[in-house]
Protein backbone atom coordinates (compact mmCIF):
# COMPACT_ATOMS: atom_id res chain seq x y z
CA UNK A 1 0.00 0.00 0.00
CA UNK A 2 1.61 3.24 -1.19
CA UNK A 3 1.41 6.61 0.54
CA UNK A 4 -0.55 9.34 -1.20
CA UNK A 5 0.60 12.03 1.24
CA UNK A 6 3.81 12.00 3.25
CA UNK A 7 3.54 13.31 6.80
CA UNK A 8 7.22 13.29 7.80
CA UNK A 9 9.56 11.03 9.75
CA UNK A 10 9.38 9.53 13.23
CA UNK A 11 12.55 7.85 14.57
CA UNK A 12 13.90 8.11 11.02
CA UNK A 13 10.94 6.14 9.57
CA UNK A 14 8.88 7.82 6.86
CA UNK A 15 5.19 8.16 7.73
CA UNK A 16 2.43 8.70 5.18
CA UNK A 17 -1.22 8.01 4.54
CA UNK A 18 -3.26 6.72 1.64
CA UNK A 19 -6.26 8.63 0.28
CA UNK A 20 -8.60 5.89 1.57
CA UNK A 21 -7.84 7.10 5.10
CA UNK A 22 -10.01 10.19 4.50
CA UNK A 23 -13.21 8.13 4.26
CA UNK A 24 -12.51 6.10 7.39
CA UNK A 25 -11.51 9.25 9.27
CA UNK A 26 -14.85 10.82 8.35
CA UNK A 27 -16.68 7.64 9.35
CA UNK A 28 -14.98 7.56 12.77
CA UNK A 29 -15.83 11.23 13.41
CA UNK A 30 -19.45 10.73 12.32
CA UNK A 31 -19.87 7.59 14.44
CA UNK A 32 -18.45 9.25 17.56
CA UNK A 33 -20.39 12.49 17.13
CA UNK A 34 -23.79 10.95 16.38
CA UNK A 35 -23.89 7.47 17.93
CA UNK A 36 -21.39 7.15 20.79
CA UNK A 37 -20.59 10.38 22.62
CA UNK A 38 -24.19 11.75 22.76
CA UNK A 39 -25.27 8.48 24.41
CA UNK A 40 -22.32 8.18 26.81
CA UNK A 41 -22.22 11.89 27.66
CA UNK A 42 -25.60 13.51 26.92
CA UNK A 43 -26.42 17.21 27.20
CA UNK A 44 -23.52 18.85 25.37
CA UNK A 45 -23.84 21.17 22.33
CA UNK A 46 -23.68 19.31 18.94
CA UNK A 47 -20.65 21.35 17.83
CA UNK A 48 -18.69 20.18 20.86
CA UNK A 49 -19.47 16.56 20.03
CA UNK A 50 -18.06 17.07 16.52
CA UNK A 51 -14.92 18.81 17.79
CA UNK A 52 -14.20 16.13 20.41
CA UNK A 53 -14.94 13.43 17.82
CA UNK A 54 -12.43 14.96 15.38
CA UNK A 55 -9.83 14.96 18.15
CA UNK A 56 -10.78 11.36 18.93
CA UNK A 57 -10.27 10.32 15.31
CA UNK A 58 -6.79 11.89 15.36
CA UNK A 59 -5.98 10.04 18.59
CA UNK A 60 -7.33 6.82 17.06
CA UNK A 61 -4.86 7.06 14.18
CA UNK A 62 -2.10 8.02 16.61
CA UNK A 63 -2.84 4.69 18.33
CA UNK A 64 -2.58 2.88 14.99
CA UNK A 65 0.70 4.68 14.31
CA UNK A 66 2.05 3.55 17.70
CA UNK A 67 1.10 -0.03 16.78
CA UNK A 68 2.92 0.15 13.45
CA UNK A 69 5.93 2.00 14.87
CA UNK A 70 6.43 -0.81 17.37
CA UNK A 71 6.63 -3.28 14.46
CA UNK A 72 9.04 -1.05 12.54
CA UNK A 73 11.40 -0.34 15.42
CA UNK A 74 11.65 -3.99 16.46
CA UNK A 75 12.16 -4.95 12.80
CA UNK A 76 15.08 -2.53 12.54
CA UNK A 77 16.60 -3.94 15.72
CA UNK A 78 16.42 -7.37 14.13
CA UNK A 79 18.16 -6.33 10.92
CA UNK A 80 15.09 -5.88 8.69
CA UNK A 81 14.99 -2.70 6.61
CA UNK A 82 11.85 -0.56 6.98
CA UNK A 83 10.77 1.46 3.93
CA UNK A 84 8.08 3.35 5.84
CA UNK A 85 4.62 3.23 7.42
CA UNK A 86 1.37 3.94 5.61
CA UNK A 87 -1.97 4.59 7.33
CA UNK A 88 -4.89 3.54 5.14
CA UNK A 89 -8.36 1.99 4.89
CA UNK A 90 -7.68 -0.98 7.21
CA UNK A 91 -5.56 0.93 9.68
CA UNK A 92 -1.85 0.84 9.00
CA UNK A 93 0.94 -1.17 7.44
CA UNK A 94 4.68 -1.23 8.08
CA UNK A 95 6.50 -1.74 4.79
CA UNK A 96 9.32 -4.14 5.62
CA UNK A 97 11.89 -4.78 2.90
CA UNK A 98 13.27 -8.24 3.47
CA UNK A 99 12.60 -11.15 5.77
CA UNK A 100 13.40 -11.84 9.43
CA UNK A 101 16.44 -14.06 9.76
CA UNK A 102 14.90 -16.39 12.33
CA UNK A 103 11.56 -17.58 13.68
CA UNK A 104 12.32 -15.78 16.93
CA UNK A 105 12.85 -12.41 15.26
CA UNK A 106 9.67 -12.82 13.19
CA UNK A 107 7.71 -13.61 16.37
CA UNK A 108 9.15 -10.55 18.11
CA UNK A 109 8.33 -8.26 15.18
CA UNK A 110 4.76 -9.59 14.92
CA UNK A 111 4.01 -9.91 18.63
CA UNK A 112 5.01 -6.41 19.65
CA UNK A 113 2.10 -4.87 17.71
CA UNK A 114 -0.77 -6.36 19.75
CA UNK A 115 1.23 -5.76 22.95
CA UNK A 116 1.54 -2.08 22.02
CA UNK A 117 -2.23 -1.87 21.38
CA UNK A 118 -2.95 -3.41 24.79
CA UNK A 119 -0.47 -0.98 26.40
CA UNK A 120 -2.16 1.98 24.70
CA UNK A 121 -5.54 0.63 25.87
CA UNK A 122 -4.22 0.59 29.44
CA UNK A 123 -3.07 4.20 29.16
CA UNK A 124 -6.45 5.24 27.72
CA UNK A 125 -8.22 3.36 30.52
CA UNK A 126 -6.24 5.25 33.17
CA UNK A 127 -6.92 8.55 31.39
CA UNK A 128 -10.65 7.81 31.35
CA UNK A 129 -10.54 7.83 35.17
CA UNK A 130 -8.17 10.81 35.41
CA UNK A 131 -10.55 12.87 33.24
CA UNK A 132 -13.72 11.68 34.99
CA UNK A 133 -14.49 15.30 35.89
CA UNK A 134 -15.40 15.81 32.23
CA UNK A 135 -17.85 13.09 31.20
CA UNK A 136 -17.35 13.87 27.52
CA UNK A 137 -13.56 13.56 27.57
CA UNK A 138 -13.75 10.51 29.83
CA UNK A 139 -16.18 8.86 27.39
CA UNK A 140 -13.74 9.49 24.54
CA UNK A 141 -10.89 7.78 26.41
CA UNK A 142 -13.19 4.90 27.34
CA UNK A 143 -13.94 4.47 23.62
CA UNK A 144 -10.21 4.53 22.82
CA UNK A 145 -9.70 1.85 25.47
CA UNK A 146 -12.30 -0.35 23.79
CA UNK A 147 -11.01 0.10 20.22
CA UNK A 148 -7.38 -0.57 21.20
CA UNK A 149 -8.32 -3.78 23.01
CA UNK A 150 -10.35 -4.74 19.94
CA UNK A 151 -7.42 -3.84 17.67
CA UNK A 152 -5.04 -5.99 19.70
CA UNK A 153 -7.41 -8.97 19.76
CA UNK A 154 -8.30 -8.69 16.06
CA UNK A 155 -4.61 -8.62 15.11
CA UNK A 156 -4.13 -11.91 16.94
CA UNK A 157 -6.42 -13.69 14.44
CA UNK A 158 -4.10 -16.23 12.71
CA UNK A 159 -4.50 -14.88 9.17
CA UNK A 160 -2.08 -12.87 7.02
CA UNK A 161 -1.35 -9.98 7.01
CA UNK A 162 -2.51 -9.79 10.63
CA UNK A 163 0.05 -10.22 13.39
CA UNK A 164 -1.56 -13.49 14.47
CA UNK A 165 -0.84 -14.94 11.04
CA UNK A 166 2.81 -13.99 11.34
CA UNK A 167 3.00 -15.35 14.88
CA UNK A 168 1.57 -18.65 13.67
CA UNK A 169 4.00 -18.64 10.75
CA UNK A 170 6.95 -18.09 13.10
CA UNK A 171 5.81 -20.98 15.33
CA UNK A 172 5.47 -23.31 12.34
CA UNK A 173 8.81 -22.08 11.00
CA UNK A 174 10.44 -22.90 14.35
CA UNK A 175 8.89 -26.39 14.37
CA UNK A 176 9.63 -27.26 10.74
CA UNK A 177 12.90 -25.40 10.25
CA UNK A 178 11.58 -23.91 6.99
CA UNK A 179 10.17 -20.40 6.70
CA UNK A 180 8.41 -21.21 3.45
CA UNK A 181 6.74 -24.23 5.01
CA UNK A 182 5.70 -22.09 7.99
CA UNK A 183 4.19 -19.43 5.72
CA UNK A 184 2.42 -22.04 3.57
CA UNK A 185 0.77 -23.77 6.54
CA UNK A 186 -0.10 -20.48 8.24
CA UNK A 187 -1.74 -19.26 5.02
CA UNK A 188 -3.85 -22.45 4.93
CA UNK A 189 -5.07 -21.78 8.48
CA UNK A 190 -5.70 -18.12 7.65
CA UNK A 191 -7.66 -19.13 4.57
CA UNK A 192 -10.13 -20.97 6.81
CA UNK A 193 -10.68 -17.85 8.93
CA UNK A 194 -11.08 -15.73 5.79
CA UNK A 195 -13.73 -18.05 4.36
CA UNK A 196 -15.54 -18.05 7.72
CA UNK A 197 -15.60 -14.25 7.69
CA UNK A 198 -16.95 -14.20 4.14
CA UNK A 199 -19.64 -16.73 5.10
CA UNK A 200 -20.53 -14.67 8.18
CA UNK A 201 -20.82 -11.57 6.01
CA UNK A 202 -23.13 -13.33 3.56
CA UNK A 203 -25.27 -14.58 6.47
CA UNK A 204 -25.53 -11.03 7.84
CA UNK A 205 -26.71 -9.86 4.43
CA UNK A 206 -29.51 -12.45 4.44
CA UNK A 207 -30.47 -11.42 7.98
CA UNK A 208 -30.81 -7.79 6.94
CA UNK A 209 -27.54 -6.30 8.27
CA UNK A 210 -26.46 -5.02 4.87
CA UNK A 211 -23.65 -2.62 5.83
CA UNK A 212 -22.14 -4.96 8.44
CA UNK A 213 -22.42 -7.95 6.12
CA UNK A 214 -20.70 -6.22 3.23
CA UNK A 215 -17.90 -4.99 5.48
CA UNK A 216 -17.33 -8.41 7.08
CA UNK A 217 -17.32 -10.20 3.72
CA UNK A 218 -14.98 -7.60 2.21
CA UNK A 219 -12.59 -7.94 5.13
CA UNK A 220 -12.60 -11.72 4.68
CA UNK A 221 -11.83 -11.31 0.99
CA UNK A 222 -8.97 -8.94 1.85
CA UNK A 223 -7.45 -11.47 4.26
CA UNK A 224 -7.80 -14.18 1.60
CA UNK A 225 -5.98 -12.06 -1.00
CA UNK A 226 -3.29 -10.91 1.43
CA UNK A 227 -2.54 -14.50 2.47
CA UNK A 228 -2.13 -15.55 -1.17
CA UNK A 229 0.19 -12.58 -1.81
CA UNK A 230 2.29 -13.45 1.26
CA UNK A 231 2.70 -17.05 0.12
CA UNK A 232 3.59 -15.98 -3.42
CA UNK A 233 6.20 -13.55 -2.11
CA UNK A 234 7.73 -16.21 0.12
CA UNK A 235 7.87 -18.63 -2.81
CA UNK A 236 9.61 -16.06 -5.01
CA UNK A 237 12.21 -15.29 -2.36
CA UNK A 238 12.87 -19.02 -1.88
CA UNK A 239 13.31 -19.50 -5.63
CA UNK A 240 15.86 -16.69 -5.78
CA UNK A 241 17.88 -18.00 -2.87
CA UNK A 242 21.33 -19.31 -3.86
CA UNK A 243 20.99 -17.83 -7.37
CA UNK A 244 23.75 -15.30 -8.18
CA UNK A 245 23.06 -11.86 -9.60
CA UNK A 246 24.96 -12.87 -12.75
CA UNK A 247 22.11 -15.24 -13.67
CA UNK A 248 19.64 -12.37 -13.99
CA UNK A 249 21.66 -9.31 -15.01
CA UNK A 250 21.56 -7.77 -18.47
CA UNK A 251 25.02 -7.59 -20.02
CA UNK A 252 26.91 -5.93 -21.68
CA UNK A 253 25.94 -2.41 -20.66
CA UNK A 254 25.81 0.57 -23.01
CA UNK A 255 27.11 3.74 -21.35
CA UNK A 256 26.68 7.25 -22.76
CA UNK A 257 28.53 10.58 -22.47
CA UNK A 258 26.62 12.69 -19.99
CA UNK A 259 26.99 15.85 -22.12
CA UNK A 260 24.78 14.44 -24.90
CA UNK A 261 21.39 16.16 -25.15
CA UNK A 262 18.18 14.24 -24.58
CA UNK A 263 17.16 14.91 -28.17
CA UNK A 264 20.43 13.50 -29.54
CA UNK A 265 20.01 10.41 -27.40
CA UNK A 266 16.41 9.75 -28.46
CA UNK A 267 17.15 10.29 -32.16
CA UNK A 268 20.57 8.65 -32.54
CA UNK A 269 21.13 6.17 -29.72
CA UNK A 270 17.84 4.80 -28.36
CA UNK A 271 16.60 3.40 -31.74
CA UNK A 272 19.72 1.23 -32.01
CA UNK A 273 19.33 -0.57 -28.69
CA UNK A 274 16.66 -2.48 -26.79
CA UNK A 275 17.80 -1.25 -23.38
CA UNK A 276 15.66 0.93 -21.14
CA UNK A 277 18.39 2.06 -18.72
CA UNK A 278 21.71 3.73 -19.55
CA UNK A 279 24.54 4.73 -17.21
CA UNK A 280 26.17 8.04 -18.20
CA UNK A 281 29.77 9.16 -17.71
CA UNK A 282 31.87 12.32 -17.77
CA UNK A 283 34.80 12.82 -20.22
CA UNK A 284 37.22 10.96 -17.92
CA UNK A 285 34.99 7.87 -18.08
CA UNK A 286 33.79 8.11 -14.48
CA UNK A 287 30.13 7.23 -14.11
CA UNK A 288 27.99 10.18 -13.02
CA UNK A 289 24.46 8.82 -13.11
CA UNK A 290 21.78 6.69 -14.73
CA UNK A 291 19.02 7.70 -17.16
CA UNK A 292 15.88 5.73 -17.97
CA UNK A 293 14.23 5.80 -21.39
CA UNK A 294 10.73 6.03 -19.90
CA UNK A 295 11.65 9.28 -18.09
CA UNK A 296 13.20 10.85 -21.16
CA UNK A 297 10.34 10.21 -23.59
CA UNK A 298 7.96 11.94 -21.19
CA UNK A 299 9.93 15.16 -21.33
CA UNK A 300 8.32 18.03 -23.28
CA UNK A 301 9.72 18.16 -26.82
CA UNK A 302 10.83 21.78 -26.34
CA UNK A 303 13.14 20.76 -23.47
CA UNK A 304 14.83 17.82 -25.15
CA UNK A 305 17.22 19.92 -27.24
CA UNK A 306 18.23 22.02 -24.21
CA UNK A 307 18.62 19.36 -21.51
CA UNK A 308 21.77 17.24 -21.29
CA UNK A 309 21.69 13.73 -19.88
CA UNK A 310 23.63 14.78 -16.78
CA UNK A 311 20.81 17.19 -15.92
CA UNK A 312 18.14 14.50 -15.92
CA UNK A 313 20.19 11.54 -14.69
CA UNK A 314 19.73 9.98 -11.28
CA UNK A 315 23.02 10.69 -9.42
CA UNK A 316 25.31 7.68 -9.34
CA UNK A 317 25.55 7.89 -5.53
CA UNK A 318 21.80 7.12 -5.30
CA UNK A 319 21.91 4.03 -7.54
CA UNK A 320 22.08 0.63 -5.76
CA UNK A 321 25.10 -1.50 -6.66
CA UNK A 322 26.00 -5.17 -6.34
CA UNK A 323 28.45 -7.75 -7.66
CA UNK A 324 27.83 -10.78 -9.91
CA UNK A 325 28.22 -13.25 -7.06
CA UNK A 326 25.73 -11.77 -4.59
CA UNK A 327 22.69 -13.92 -3.87
CA UNK A 328 19.62 -12.48 -5.67
CA UNK A 329 17.42 -13.05 -2.65
CA UNK A 330 19.93 -11.23 -0.43
CA UNK A 331 20.11 -8.37 -2.93
CA UNK A 332 16.34 -7.89 -2.95
CA UNK A 333 16.23 -8.09 0.83
CA UNK A 334 19.03 -5.51 1.06
CA UNK A 335 17.65 -2.90 -1.32
CA UNK A 336 13.91 -3.65 -1.32
CA UNK A 337 11.99 -1.41 -3.71
CA UNK A 338 15.29 0.15 -4.83
CA UNK A 339 15.41 -2.47 -7.58
CA UNK A 340 12.69 -0.48 -9.37
CA UNK A 341 15.36 2.14 -10.08
CA UNK A 342 17.73 -0.55 -11.43
CA UNK A 343 20.91 -1.98 -9.86
CA UNK A 344 24.38 -1.61 -11.34
CA UNK A 345 26.59 -4.71 -11.20
CA UNK A 346 30.33 -4.14 -10.73
CA UNK A 347 33.11 -6.73 -10.83
CA UNK A 348 36.56 -5.60 -9.68
CA UNK A 349 35.59 -1.99 -10.29
CA UNK A 350 34.23 -2.53 -13.80
CA UNK A 351 30.56 -2.19 -14.75
CA UNK A 352 29.47 -5.59 -16.07
CA UNK A 353 25.68 -5.55 -15.92
CA UNK A 354 22.36 -4.07 -14.84
CA UNK A 355 19.56 -5.78 -12.91
CA UNK A 356 15.93 -4.67 -13.32
CA UNK A 357 12.58 -6.07 -12.09
CA UNK A 358 12.03 -7.39 -15.64
CA UNK A 359 15.30 -9.35 -15.43
CA UNK A 360 14.22 -10.98 -12.16
CA UNK A 361 10.74 -11.74 -13.55
CA UNK A 362 12.28 -13.35 -16.64
CA UNK A 363 14.52 -15.56 -14.50
CA UNK A 364 11.55 -16.62 -12.34
CA UNK A 365 9.52 -17.51 -15.42
CA UNK A 366 12.31 -19.69 -16.77
CA UNK A 367 12.81 -21.50 -13.46
CA UNK A 368 9.08 -22.11 -13.05
CA UNK A 369 8.84 -23.40 -16.63
CA UNK A 370 11.73 -25.78 -16.06
CA UNK A 371 10.32 -26.94 -12.73
CA UNK A 372 12.99 -25.19 -10.71
CA UNK A 373 10.63 -23.93 -8.04
CA UNK A 374 11.32 -24.76 -4.41
CA UNK A 375 9.83 -27.79 -2.74
CA UNK A 376 7.84 -27.41 0.41
CA UNK A 377 9.13 -29.35 3.35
Amino acid sequence: MTSSIRLGRVFGIEIGFNWSLVFIFALVVWTLATNILPIEAPGYPPLLYWLISAAGAVLFYACLLAHELSHALVAQRNGVKVAGITLWLFGGVSKLEGEPTSARSEALIAGVGPLMSFAVALVAFVLSFVTSGSILVSALFAWLTFVNVLLGLFNLVPAFPLDGGRLLSSLLWWRSGSRQSGVHNAVRVGRVFAYLMIAAGVLELFLGSVASGIWTAFLGWFLLSAGAAEEAGSTVRSMLRSIPVSAAMTSPVVTLPDWVTVEQFLESVAPNHSFTTYPVHEPSGTLTGVVRLSDLVRMPAAERAQKHLIEVARPIAEVPVTNPREDLSALIQRIGSGIEQRVLVFDNGSLVGIVSPADVARLLTVRQTLGGGPRRS
